[in-house]
């Protein structure tokens, strides 16, 4: 071969070799490695519980293994923090309660990250409903029963409710500011302690998750004055809620939602959100979920995004006029 040669193919190489330096790189085929989904709150509540089904779910469907990582502490913020933080590319995501997307940023004067610009609403889940529940011989067994006796007694009805700032708490919150009455109230460390000081008789009636009461509800050492859904729902089927009791635009409860970090791609996104969709329709999930104390949800990425929106509406005055802060 002469030297010409051998140099024009030379010359040919080096340029194959910036065309190709030139061009993209071929985009990674998503999902191609397992995924990590963040739960802010501790092993084994009902986040945590519905966060292992959807993760095996979407494993199965997806190809690659989605494994819950549990990230608790500071009201959810701590986990949420680090989805905020993470490459957006669908390989870090969150199942979550509206906790650190919605209420802390009511309640907490500086938070490490900005819900509505640092991550990404992927889908609804599961709603959280609240029972307010009573000692057997108070003397109310309604709550409209309820709102009459603490109009004439104010102050007076020891109401017990989980840490301050929870929903349940918050829940109460809203039941005074929407009707005027005024409830001794007490938040407390967590349930355990409350519903032990609620059946011993030291205080009168408390409000916290469905499955945390039912069971003393069943044997009639508690009575269930309402849910905070805007539905009657399956576990207390009898039990109407506190709206069609008479408290307009009450509706006060927690709920669970896929989230990742923002400027996820919309097609992740829309694939996310139409397999926890079909997740949700599963006559399994929908077995398992009333034994969690939840309903389920499902709908759009925008429909948690008006959600979203909706919530800190709700609670912006109430937690104003309350004062409450848990910092």
């Amino acid at each position: 071969m002469s030297s010409i040669t051998r140099r024009g193919l030379g010359g040919l190489a080096i340029g194959a070799g910036l065309a190709a330096a030139a061009r993209p790189a071929r985009a990674e085929t998503w999902p191609s490695r397992p995924a990590t989904v963040i739960v802010p709150w501790p092993a084994g509540g009902s986040t945590d519980v519905l966060a292992r089904g959807l993760s095996r779910y979407l494993g199965d469907r997806l190809g690659h293994p989605a494994v819950v990582d549990n990230r608790s502490g500071a009201n959810g913020n701590i986990g949420a923090a680090m989805v905020a933080r993470a490459a957006p590319d669908g390989y870090t995501l969150m199942v979550t309660t509206n906790a650190p997307i919605t209420n802390n940023t009511l309640l907490y004067r500086s938070m490490p990250f900005d819900p509505n610009t640092d991550l990404t609403p992927v889908a609804l889940l599961a709603e959280l409903p609240i029972v307010i529940a009573a000692r057997k011989d108070m003397p109310y067994s309604t709550v409209q029963e309820l709102i009459a006796y603490a109009k004439k007694n104010p102050g007076k009805v020891n109401c017990g409710t989980p840490p301050l700032g929870a929903v349940a708490h918050l829940a109460v919150e809203l039941l005074m500011y929407r009707t005027g009455i005024q409830l001794n109230v007490i938040p407390y460390r967590g349930s355990a302690p409350l519903t032990n000081d609620l059946l011993a008789g030291s205080v009168d009636m408390a409000l916290d998750l469905v499955t945390t009461y039912l069971p003393h509800i069943e044997t009639g050492a508690l009575k269930a004055l309402g849910v905070t859904a805007t539905q009657a729902i399956p576990q207390l089927p009898d039990t109407p809620p506190v709206q069609a009791q008479g408290v307009a635009d009450y509706q006060a409860t927690g709920w669970i939602s896929l989230l990742g970090p923002a400027k996820m791609p919309a097609e992740i996104v829309s694939r996310l959100n139409a397999e926890s969709n079909a997740y949700l329709a599963l006559e399994e999930t929908k077995a398992l979920l009333p034994n969690l104390g939840l309903t389920p949800l499902g709908g759009t990425a925008a429909d948690l995004t008006r959600r979203m929106t909706a919530e800190v509406e709700l609670w912006r005055p109430v937690i104003k006029a309350a004062n409450i802060s848990v910092e």
